[in-house]
């Protein structure tokens, strides 16, 4: 039997804003806007389910603390979490969170056979992601960057599986053939590498616009892009990859390195269209699951 609005949380004990992590939650909590069976709670403890949107966010307290309350938790999964960068306990967590879990939910098929048999659980779901169509949507061009044609290259993470100097290299030969082309760069890269002209020496036509942490403004950026370089390795599911389709209603990206859950995702948009992706679908995807896993004592 369907609960009546089922109050969700979706605890996190991370200080930072950006990030795949952050990002799905802020769109989780918009999706619910939609929903009328659900709703979105802050307080965790007072929730009937916890998404765990990345057992990185979360810490061992505060999973134990919705354990012990009773609380059904689902933990959603999308990659590796690398040790070296969580002192050790990446993984560790990872696979603790999903085996005491009620349910997991894969961001992709490949993330599920990549990282099933080390988690150890056959019963978790693909859901797709999201994005907010009401801002990522096609329009008109309303920033020129003075480049036909324009090509960006969007990164939120220093991680060298985001293949920098990929693009560098290959919007090199770009230039040299078409002098009118132009690099617009977004997100973090070091003091370094800004600093000294993005490591570019032949009067590369480029512009860097920092990193932007507004949706609309990064709508505008999408829109008035031609092409989005996308050299990705082993990326699950990239929420910056769909709002660039999103803006574009075709696919637009740009050299594209299939690995990971790109190849799904580019066969996903092709197939079923951007409305695919919208947040109310996503949502009431996630709400399926949670009323199953709150029907079964």
């Amino acid at each position: 039997m369907q609960q009546n609005n089922i109050k969700i949380a979706l605890p996190t004990d991370s200080k930072t804003i950006l990030g795949g992590g952050n990002s799905f939650r802020r769109n989780f909590i918009k999706g619910l806007s939609f929903i009328k069976e659900a709703s979105f709670v802050e307080d965790y403890l007072q929730a009937d389910i916890a998404l765990i949107t990345s057992a990185t966010m979360v810490s061992k307290e505060t999973f134990r603390a919705i354990k012990e309350k009773g609380i059904k938790i689902v933990t959603r999964i999308d990659n590796a979490v690398r040790d070296s960068r969580n002192r050790g306990s990446g993984m560790s967590r990872l696979r603790n969170f999903s085996l005491k879990a009620d349910r997991v939910i894969w961001q992709s098929e490949w993330a599920r056979d990549y990282l099933q048999d080390f988690i150890g659980r056959e019963d978790g779901v693909v859901i797709y992601n999201g994005v907010d169509l009401d801002i990522f949507r096609p329009g008109e061009k309303v920033l020129d960057f003075g480049g036909r044609p324009t090509y960006l290259f969007s990164r939120y993470s220093r991680d060298e599986n985001k293949r920098y100097e990929e693009i560098w290299y290959k919007y090199q030969l770009i230039q040299k053939n078409n002098k009118n082309a132009k690099l617009i760069l977004i997100g973090k890269f070091s003091p370094e590498i800004i600093e000294y002209n993005f490591d570019f020496f032949n009067a590369e036509n480029y512009e860097y616009l920092g990193v932007i942490d507004n949706s609309q403004k990064m709508a505008y950026v999408y829109r008035s892009c031609d092409f989005m370089f996308a050299p990705y390795f082993n990326d699950c599911f990239s929420n910056t990859y769909l709002e660039f389709l999103a803006t574009k209603n075709e696919n637009k990206l740009f050299d594209i390195n299939y690995s990971g859950g790109t190849p799904e995702m580019i066969e996903l948009f092709n197939s079923k269209g951007r409305e695919y992706f919208s947040l109310e679908r996503m949502v009431k995807d996630y709400l399926r699951l949670f009323e199953e896993v709150l029907e079964k004592k």
